[in-house]
């Protein structure tokens, strides 16, 4: 059975995905979280790690690897880019470049702007997590949440009907949220991209 390493930038996103990917996996594969930190880390640690997974393939592991991050204010085709340059380098095909026999060891995927977009796309799991939203009418920005879904803005959204008043707690909200997420419903462009990228790995 495939093995599937996700690397990821901080720890609301690895929460948000040991509530998610069992319900995208179905079984189909053993997979692990890596959170490395934050953006920065994931980037500067990326081109070692790929170097080591390399290895690890080489020795006939059944294994492929994500690496996801959020675009926050980057420029996401030079993000994109970026990631994709440090896969080749490692002596990695990515999915976006697959090979002839069209076959891939790095898929590279972008949350747009933030993990909240993922959470924006999917209003049902938002009413199922807190249940005075239900009867709430949600503003235009949640149909197309990949423009402008930041933490801020669904925190504005929260507040202003009474839920989290002070702080945002990202890791608990995570989980909270990710709990009720279906992943076929969700309307984030970039969560339906990390959904492909998942199911071509299996």
């Amino acid at each position: 059975m495939t093995r599937l390493e996700i690397l990821v930038e901080e720890p609301s996103m690895e929460a948000a995905l040991r509530e998610i990917m069992p319900r995208i996996l179905h079984g189909r594969a053993h997979w692990k979280p890596i959170n490395m930190g934050s953006k920065g880390k994931l980037l500067k640690a990326l081109p070692a790690r790929l170097r080591a997974y390399r290895k690890r393939i080489d020795n006939d592991e059944d294994l492929k690897i994500i690496v996801l991050v959020d675009r926050d204010s980057d420029n996401c085709e030079q993000l994109k880019h970026q990631l994709e340059t440090i896969a080749r380098e490692a002596g990695l095909t990515t999915k976006t470049a697959v090979n002839g026999q069209g076959d891939f060891q790095v898929v590279t995927r972008i949350a747009i702007e933030e993990l909240e977009a993922w959470f924006m796309g999917d209003v049902d799991a938002l009413k199922a997590a807190f249940t005075s939203l239900k009867s709430v009418n949600f503003p235009g920005n949640f149909r197309n949440p990949d423009n402008g879904g930041t933490w801020e803005r669904l925190h504005r959204f929260l507040k202003r009907h009474g839920i989290y008043r002070k702080s945002y707690p990202k890791i608990e909200a995570a989980r909270k949220i990710a709990k009720h997420m279906e992943p076929g419903r969700n309307r984030s462009r970039s969560f339906q991209s990390f959904l492909q990228g998942v199911e071509a790995c299996l």
